[in-house]
This record gives C-alpha cells, sequence and structure tokens, in this order.
C-alpha cells in the first residue's frame, strides 16, 4: 500500500496528480493518527510536506531497514527520499512532477557490506567497493555465511540461495574450499586464538613454520587471528615473540597491527579440557596441554562460546592449535 499523506489543499492537489496504481491511498483527516493507523500496511508512505515535520512524524514508528516502509516527502521542488525503500518510488514522483529527486542511503557506510565489517571486525578480500555498488543497485547477491554470524538488516537481495550471481560474499575464517563462479568478496571476521608452545630457545623460523600449517594443513585464514596465546614460562621466549610480530607485519591489514601475546600460569590451563592432553608436558610444566588449553581459555575470555578449529599440529619443537570465537 502506498499512502499520501497531506494537511494541505495544495499538497491534496499534488497528490491527486498521480497515478501511482491501485494501491495508492489518498489519506483524508489528520495526518498523525492515519500515519499511526496505517502503519504496518504500508509500503510506502509519502508527504506533501516538509522533511522536518516528516522526520518527527515517523521516527517513533521506525524499527528496522527491512520492515519499514519507504518514505518520501515532496516539498518546495523536490521529492526527497528518507528512507531507501522510498528511492525508486521518488523517482517516479519527480518525473511525474517535474521536479528533483533527492535519493538516499539507509548505511552507515557506503554499502550494508561496511556495516558488516564494522560490525564483525572483518578484514577484506576483495573488491567491496564494486560489490556495494551492485547490492545498492539491487543485484542479487549471494550471501554465504556458514559459521551463523549475526548480521545487521540486510537488503532482501542478499540471499544464500541466490544461485548465478555475478557477486558472491562470504563471511567466513577459513578458506574457500571451492571458489563460486563470478565474482567473490570474502569479509574475513577475527575469531581465531593460537596457542602456542615450544621447547626452550626456540627460534623464530621454527614458529614461523608452525603457524603456516595453520593455513597449509587446515584451511584457516591468518587474517582471522586475533590473538596468541602461551604458558607464562613461555612469554619471554624471542622466537615467539619475533614470529608474532612478523604475523603482524605481514597479516595485520593496513596498519600492520600485531595481535596480543595473551599469558596463562600453569594451574589455569590444567584445569582447561582438551581433546590432546600429554603426560609428557604434565610432568615438565604442570598443565598436560599448552598449545590446545591456552587458544580455548583465552578464546572464551575474548567470547564465551569456544571450539577447537584446529587441534594440536607439533612442528619440529613448536606446537600450535587454534580456537574459534563462535558466534552467540
Amino acid at each position: 500500500m502506498i499512502g499520501l499523506f497531506t494537511a494541505t489543499a495544495q499538497g491534496k492537489k499534488a497528490a491527486a496528480s498521480l497515478s501511482l496504481g491501485p494501491d495508492a491511498v489518498l489519506v483524508d483527516g489528520p495526518v498523525k493518527p492515519a500515519l499511526q493507523r496505517l502503519w504496518p500496511s504500508l509500503g510506502t508512505a509519502v508527504f506533501f510536506m516538509g522533511a522536518g515535520a516528516v522526520t518527527r512524524l515517523v521516527a517513533p514508528l521506525l524499527e528496522n531497514r527491512r520492515d519499514d516502509p519507504g518514505i518520501v516527502c515532496v516539498h518546495d521542488g523536490f521529492v526527497i527520499a528518507l528512507t531507501s525503500a522510498g528511492n525508486v518510488l521518488a523517482t517516479e514522483i519527480a518525473d511525474t512532477l517535474n521536479i528533483t529527486a533527492v535519493p538516499t542511503s539507509d548505511y552507515v557506510g557506503e554499502s550494508p557490506l561496511d556495516e558488516i565489517v564494522e560490525s564483525l571486525d572483518t578484514a577484506i578480500d576483495g573488491d567491496i567497493a564494486a560489490c556495494g555498488a551492485a547490492v545498492l543497485a539491487g543485484d542479487p547477491i549471494r550471501l554465504l555465511n556458514p559459521l551463523g554470524f549475526v548480521l545487521p538488516d540486510m537488503p532482501a537481495n542478499l540471499q544464500p540461495d541466490n544461485y548465478g550471481t555475478e557477486w558472491t560474499v562470504l563471511i567466513d575464517d577459513r578458506l574457500p574450499a571451492l571458489r563460486p563462479k563470478g565474482k567473490l568478496l570474502r569479509l574475513i571476521p577475527k575469531t581465531l586464538v593460537v596457542g602456542v608452545g615450544s621447547s626452550r630457545g626456540v627460534t623464530q623460523e621454527a614458529v614461523q613454520a608452525a603457524f603456516a600449517l595453520l593455513e597449509s594443513e587446515h584451511d584457516l585464514d591468518p587474517r582471522a587471528v586475533k590473538s596468541f596465546a602461551t604458558i607464562d614460562v613461555k612469554a619471554d621466549e624471542a622466537g615467539i615473540q619475533d614470529a608474532v610480530a612478523d604475523w603482524g607485519f605481514w597479516h595485520g591489514e593496513d596498519d600492520g597491527c600485531t595481535p596480543p601475546i595473551t599469558i596463562h600460569t600453569a594451574a589455569e590451563l590444567a584445569a582447561v579440557e582438551v581433546p590432546n592432553p600429554s603426560a609428557t608436558v604434565a610432568d615438565e610444566l604442570g598443565t598436560a596441554s599448552v598449545a590446545e588449553a591456552a587458544a580455548l581459555l583465552t578464546a572464551r575470555e575474548l567470547g564465551g562460546r569456544v571450539e577447537l578449529a584446529a587441534p594440536k599440529t607439533n612442528s619440529a619443537n613448536v606446537t600450535i592449535a587454534a580456537a574459534r570465537i563462535l558466534p552467540d
């Protein structure tokens, strides 16, 4: 339903001149109570009054981009879309009345994809500007979210069952097993905590080789790492510290930011249940696990629900594991 609201004779004359189809209704009576009564059934509300007055009328009724009607106001030679759902109708009205349309965007960034990046703190792999332009143009986009992250309200043209589209958006901390046809935009949330243990005097090169196994053996994207973790007796290992700094240089987005190293005591790690405990490590350090336990414990401290994304993996004299912070 398209509701046409006006409080003046001039506005009624302009509204009556429009041919917007059988769903358009010129609403009689006071605007505010009529708007409140009809709000649940409105697809678009068109107001023949100033934008300030319209804003005060609709503000208490707005809930979210997905469910709210389009809001358009016609005033002083302009047709202003106050919500992006009203852009198309605003252009149609402007063409009929031979005045100027003013479209809008509801998104904080340049497109709704920017809101995903902000809300999930993602790294970006692909042309987000071009994909965002396709979203705003209304092109069908396939949106894949296999880990079930909670997303901001998205427009209806972003759907998981949109097949054969030019663009696919994949939100995942893993490397894609298969690349879809067409163009791919990957948004990589920082969900992983990497636990690391080593022998005394370990080299930076040995730790780096172990870190590389997260990608080559477990298909985890290195840009998804939020934090590293280890036991306190390994906190001063130069090889671990230098390898983490090097990781940040190569994978830390534009600013080269290095993820922190969270330190735990043996007693804290010993209380964590792990799938691959070691009696040898328990005898030496007082905990049956360093890498798995440190990763799981730190991930819980950062996010609550967790799972082991990469079990204990050995490389020479280094052991690593990765835990994933799951969506709430």
